[in-house]
């Protein structure tokens, strides 16, 4: 076996061996290399060099370059304060850093008041709401049905479902709140995917929790 032929196999043995991997570094950086390898293969090998596939295979290179630099990018080291970086150590870990600033962003910080109402039962919900610190009640037909303390959101049933609200909260203790207008923080979600399903993970986990302690009272 020649190295040309041997080229030829490790090319094809990455692009099998790439259906295995998950982490999507690695996957491009094998791609890369099963390209290189059919790059050499396929200007060896035949009489004459098949450009065709060569070019093919360089602009994959070129492709796949590109998303690396996108992916080292997004993973590097940023400054975050206190609250961020609290907020995103607790809740917000799968997404990376750079993700995580895009949401933050687009919130704002409010400081809410004992006897605030949040939200309103059968009332849309123009505001997504996650509590830093503080204490929220939570009442259904003017009944206290729990509490929402921190790191738990607020609003995000109507959030997820696009429906009215089915509880009314309203601050119990002085609450500092991190605040998503809904419509725009969804147009943010829309415009990245990986966003969106990370989002939709952390808001139905939640709601999921509630629901599993609301049936334990």
């Amino acid at each position: 076996m020649n190295i040309a032929t041997l080229a030829g196999h490790l090319a094809f043995g990455l692009i099998a061996f790439s259906f295995l991997v998950k982490d999507i570094f690695w996957l491009r950086l094998l791609s890369i290399a099963a390209s290189l390898f059919s790059v050499f293969y396929n200007y060896t090998i035949p009489t004459e060099p098949m450009w065709l596939a060569i070019n093919w295979n360089f602009i994959f290179i070129l492709v796949n370059l590109y998303h690396i630099g996108v992916i080292l990018y997004e993973k590097r080291e940023v400054k975050m304060g206190d609250k961020d970086e609290e907020l995103y150590q607790t809740l917000f870990k799968e997404m990376s850093p750079v993700e995580y600033l895009k949401i933050s962003r687009a919130a704002k910080w409010e400081t809410l008041k004992p006897g605030q109402r949040i939200i309103t039962q059968g009332i849309q919900v123009p505001d997504l709401y996650l509590i830093y610190n503080g204490t929220v009640d939570v009442e259904i037909d003017n009944e206290h049905i729990t509490q929402l303390k921190d790191g738990e959101f607020v609003g995000e049933m109507s959030f997820l479902t696009e429906k009215v609200a089915t509880a009314t909260c309203k601050v119990k203790y002085e609450a500092q709140c991190l605040v998503w207008k809904q419509r725009e923080f969804k147009e943010l979600l829309k415009r990245n995917p990986s966003l969106y399903f990370t989002i939709q993970s952390v808001l139905s986990a939640q709601v999921s929790n509630k629901l599993v302690s609301s049936t334990k009272k």
